[in-house]
């Protein structure tokens, strides 16, 4: 859904570093030293592809600020698409900022080079964020993301409700599986005279609403593999699980929503589909995957325009599984201010310090504690953007305190270069030109297991 945003919110395009660390060694940053005001300054750096966060980054660094009697942060706000070209520049140049949210696949690559402060130290007890939310290089956490975001499955009730099909499940342990995912697509598939799939005289080239939209974006589509076993690079990081059955039998899974059974878009199709709250309020589809941030990025849009949609967990194929990821927050080990900037980021990442954001429905909270108190629940979850707070705590909260795994930019080195690879690899898969075992194993396979090999955990 809305293929062109996604990538650009979860970073699955990224430019090679190539010589991004070249003339970085000295231990220069960014930051001014001089006063503002009499405090010392620092810097925080953050891409953004929405209105809502830089104006809600700047309020929490407002209140920081407003805080502090020695210290001041200055907010610099970058688009996404000119992100790593602005970061390569200020590294080339010794201009690194003090702290940043960087790129998901970029972590790793700038731990590798020493580039990053270990800040596995900074939080202690129930402040901590959860582990899964952890960037590690060497059993280190060198990142943890801002917030946490993983993938559920969004749908129309009214569309449901007029087909007569039952909503999809809230809890993992009811997950649909993959059958009864293709069966409720079927029945809520519409041609131009209103035929489903299964009715004679179905019109499969003249579609008015199709039944779901499993996401194909290169790091989202593998966690149906997962769910069957197999995945991308096991969790370990010691394992390449791409050209196991079962990751090619879920890829054409996938690629036959289209192709075979007609409930999916095709590529083309999909890529002129509005945001993904018009799509369904609109009823171009009628369930659809995607990340938590839909939420608060566009979903909340159109309630105001009378979108009845509910949220439930992904249909599975053995394992009920999500995949978790969300923006990191770094140090770099560049800057002359590395306890100051360990002050404001460890304040900037905790909750009752971002709530705004959180209860936007945009971000989820980091720490363990506000996944299990009722009361803090109730604090960012219970309001009129989020759904119905029992549908939610189970479909969401639950589901990513219990069966998130994590995209292997959390702990692979090589999953930037790999995932160059896999991305445009898989479009022929998704388009029909070829299977997703030729793909996989013909072509993308071959390329892939040199970088795995030259990165894989011993």
């Amino acid at each position: 859904m809305q293929k062109k945003k996604l990538l650009a919110l979860t970073l699955s395009v990224v430019l090679s570093m190539g010589s991004l660390l070249t003339g970085c060694g000295s231990n220069q940053s960014s930051s001014s030293n001089s006063s503002s005001k009499g405090k010392q300054q620092i810097t925080y750096m953050a891409w953004y592809n929405n209105e809502t966060e830089p104006k809600e980054t700047q309020k929490s660094l407002d209140k920081f600020n407003s805080s502090q009697d020695k210290i001041t942060v200055k907010l610099v706000s970058v688009p996404y698409a000119d992100y790593v070209t602005k970061l390569n520049t200020m590294a080339s140049s010794n201009n690194l900022p003090d702290s940043a949210m960087m790129m998901e696949s970029q972590v790793v690559k700038w731990a590798v080079n020493g580039k990053l402060l270990d800040i596995s130290n900074m939080y202690s007890g129930n402040d901590a964020p959860l582990d899964s939310l952890a960037f590690k290089y060497k059993g280190k956490a060198v990142a943890y993301s801002a917030a946490n975001e993983v993938l559920l499955l969004y749908y129309n009730k009214d569309l449901f409700d007029k087909a007569g099909v039952e909503y999809p499940p809230a809890s993992a342990d009811k997950a649909w599986t993959w059958q009864q995912f293709i069966d409720a697509a079927k029945k809520l598939t519409k041609d131009k005279n209103g035929k489903t799939v299964s009715e004679a005289g179905f019109d499969a080239k003249n579609i008015v609403t199709y039944g779901c939209n499993f996401n194909t974006i290169s790091w989202m589509w593998p966690v149906l593999a997962l769910s069957n076993g197999g995945g991308l690079v096991s969790q370990d990081g010691k394992e390449l699980l791409l050209g196991k059955s079962e990751t090619i039998e879920a890829a054409q899974a996938i690629a036959d929503l289209n192709l075979k059974d007609h409930v999916a878009p095709t590529p083309a199709t999909l890529a002129a589909f509005p945001t993904l709250d018009v799509t369904l309020l609109s009823g171009k589809v009628a369930m659809a995957t995607s990340g938590q941030w839909e939420i608060g990025v566009s979903l909340k849009n159109s309630l105001k325009d009378g979108l009845h949609y509910g949220v439930g967990v992904l249909p599975k194929m053995k394992e009920a599984v999500t995949l978790n990821t969300g923006g990191p927050n770094v140090i770099f080990s560049t800057t002359k201010n590395q306890e100051v900037a360990k002050t404001f980021m460890k304040w900037y990442t905790q909750e009752d310090n971002n709530l705004s954001l959180i209860q936007s429905g945009v971000w989820m909270p980091t720490s363990k504690k506000w996944y299990q108190e009722e009361d803090l629940i109730k604090k960012w979850a219970d309001n009129e953007v989020h759904p119905q707070l029992a549908q939610y705590k189970s479909a969401v909260i639950d589901y990513a305190m219990n069966n998130a795994k994590q995209v292997p930019w959390y702990f692979f080195p090589g999953y930037d270069r790999m995932d160059e690879i896999i991305g445009p690899g898989m479009d022929p898969v998704w388009t029909g030109k070829t299977t997703a075992k030729d793909a996989i194993l013909n072509d993308i396979l071959p390329k892939v297991q040199k970088i795995f090999e030259e990165n894989k955990v011993k």
